[in-house]
């Protein structure tokens, strides 16, 4: 009886694996249609149309989306022009419509991929949702495999491939190298649930005014004549010397090197070790601006980060880090001092559609939890910072009238752009120092236009307010106009995008294996304008930058990115003319 049983058993499961196998094999009903026609259908319903346009016509197209004797392949079809022109118009149940689409044709993965690219494109909260968008792009390849061992592999489906492959590189651009091979390029089903191992680096050397791209240094120059400027120390005004002294360029080396792990359950964990040495950039006393010394900074920390969509309501971003922080040189009269200290950050966003545009919110709150200074032992002695701020972004995606200016003619044209996006924010520094507390508050607002054409420009207007204290014993905290400013400053950026990532949809041609993505020549203005006492350091800064993207196709689709740049700054009160340079190399990033 036994052998009899498992003979037929073993029958049962062949049988079984064989209407399996079979149904994988068999194509859906209906012709074959190439995905693409979706996206043409899309587009052409799109085409010099209004948003308001638009949704009339997804209206003709729900009403019925499909005729009871269409084939699953064209109901498949005509579901995913329905995605495509929801998620053009900002409507949250275009995932439900991809879906649909994917389920009445189970066999072609550019449907797949079209979903895929709404979650890393449309969707998030600043960033993609990665966790959706692999998803749906591993099952496309997944998809793609069926379809090479049945034999069904079209010509269209290397397309399909090639787009699929490209938008998994820039996925995964931020991650760095990767460490292990599943998830490195060129990918392949059977990596989605593996978790990824990259690392990421970004050093930097620069010889600059701003301690960071856009600092201001107009504000920091000002405040420490200031502090030279007080009874405490100098009880006079800096002279010209002085204050030509004060506007240094020091030379800064920055390393930055994240350990990435990354699963779609978990979310993105990391490890973090920074460096930072800055030649002859802090004042040992402020009396004395000539006497300079180094700062040293190391940094190691842990964060965590994740985009979850939410939707109806919204999708959100996740973003935590703590770190311990060592460093010397930036206490007064103590240029060896060693500070040991942790920091907290904390940086949420959300983000959902409203019609087409897209509205995003986001925060940042840092706590620097430093100890008092070495040898001290009353309030002269206490530092702290903590740092809170918030941004609101409305991004305009509508087809906007300009002008065509490449037909000689002024009349306006609907056409569509890379968005259009306004901001504003306010950013609060609160520091103590010593015997002094300064907080700095910054409103901004801009906007910035993406296309249409090569060009991007971004315009921004950011007032910084100082609010300077002396400590007194007590302790009662006096009010220090030396320590106290309020500053304008203008900023215009012109971008040419001299190799536009948009108009390569596949993989870039690799040569030695490195595919060039993308190349952005970068012009950036700034003029500051002081609007209180102190007007020593007004300048205007004029500037040229380059920006190139990478793509290792030799190194697992790492991406690499260069910018190189140059500012021309000018304190015409002073007067001073200052040459800044800085050259920046990324493997993955953080934020740019």
């Amino acid at each position: 009886m036994k052998p009899l049983f498992f003979a037929v058993l073993a029958l049962c499961l062949c049988s079984t694996l064989g209407i399996a196998a079979s149904a994988h094999a068999t194509p859906v009903g209906g012709p074959e249609i190439n995905p693409f026609s979706c996206q043409g259908d899309a587009a052409a319903a799109e085409d010099d149309r209004s948003i308001a346009q638009i949704e009339l016509e997804l209206a003709k197209k729900l009403d019925p989306p499909f005729e009871p004797s269409d084939a699953p392949s064209v109901r498949a079809e005509k579901l995913c022009v329905i995605a495509r022109l929801k998620a053009r118009v900002g409507q949250a149940d275009a995932r439900e419509y991809f879906e649909e689409a994917i389920q009445a044709n189970p066999d072609e993965p550019g449907y797949s991929l079209f979903a895929g690219e709404y979650y890393a494109g449309a969707r998030g909260a600043k960033g993609p949702v990665i966790e959706l968008a692999e998803r749906y792009y591993y099952q496309a390849l997944e998809q793609l495999e069926r379809l090479k061992a049945s034999g069904r592999y079209r010509a269209f489906h290397a397309v399909v491939e090639d787009h699929l492959q490209k938008d998994l590189l820039v996925l995964y651009q931020a991650d760095g190298l990767a460490l292990v091979p599943w998830k490195a390029f060129p990918q392949h089903a059977n990596g989605y649930l593996v978790p990824a191992i990259s690392v990421s680096d970004q050093v930097s050397i620069s010889r600059d005014t701003r301690a960071v791209p856009g600092g201001n240094d107009t504000a920091g120059f000002t405040a420490e004549a200031g502090l030279f400027a007080q009874s405490t120390r100098a009880n006079r005004q800096p002279n010209a010397a002085e204050l030509f002294q004060i506007a240094r360029q020091p030379v800064r080396f920055q390393n930055d090197l994240w350990l990435n792990f990354r699963q779609p359950f978990v979310g993105e964990l990391s490890l973090q070790y920074s460096t930072m040495h800055a030649k002859n950039a802090a004042i040992t006393k402020f009396v004395d601006p000539f006497g300079l010394n180094d700062i040293d900074v190391k940094e190691l920390g842990v964060e965590y980060q994740r985009v979850l969509a939410l939707y109806p309501l919204f999708d959100l971003k996740l973003r935590a880090r703590v770190s311990e922080v060592s460093r010397t040189g930036v206490v007064e009269y103590l240029p060896t001092c060693q500070q040991n200290f942790p920091v907290y950050e904390f940086k949420p966003a959300v983000s959902r559609f409203l019609g087409s545009d897209k509205l995003t919110l986001n925060g940042t709150y840092v706590f620097m939890d430093i100890h008092p200074i070495c040898g001290a032992t009353d309030y002269t002695g206490v530092r702290g910072r903590s740092i809170s701020a918030v941004n609101l972004e409305y991004a305009i995606y509508s087809p906007l009238l300009l002008p065509a200016l490449g037909l000689g003619s002024l009349r306006p044209y609907r056409t569509s752009t890379r968005g259009l996006y306004l901001n504003a924010g306010y950013v609060n520094d609160n520091e103590v120092f010593g015997d002094h507390r300064v907080i700095n508050r910054t409103f901004f607002a801009g906007a910035r236009l993406e296309g249409p054409g090569a060009y991007d420009l971004g315009f921004s207007e950011n007032y910084a307010e100082s609010s300077g204290t002396v400590i007194e014993a007590g302790p009662v905290e006096v009010p220090s106009s030396e320590l106290s400013s309020k500053i304008l400053r203008t900023s215009l950026t012109v971008t040419r995008r001299l190799l536009n990532p948009d108009e390569t949809p596949g993989v870039p041609n690799s040569t030695a294996g490195f595919a060039n993505h993308a190349l952005n020549w970068v012009f950036p203005v700034s003029v500051d304008n002081v609007l209180s006492r102190a007007k020593d350091y007004e300048n205007f800064r004029i500037g040229s930058e380059l920006w190139w993207q990478v793509f290792g196709t030799s190194l697992g689709g790492a991406s690499l990115l260069t910018t190189v740049g140059y500012d021309y700054e000018y304190f015409y009160r002073l007067p001073k003319h200052t040459h800044n340079v800085f050259i920046t190399a990324r493997l993955g990033w953080r934020d740019l």
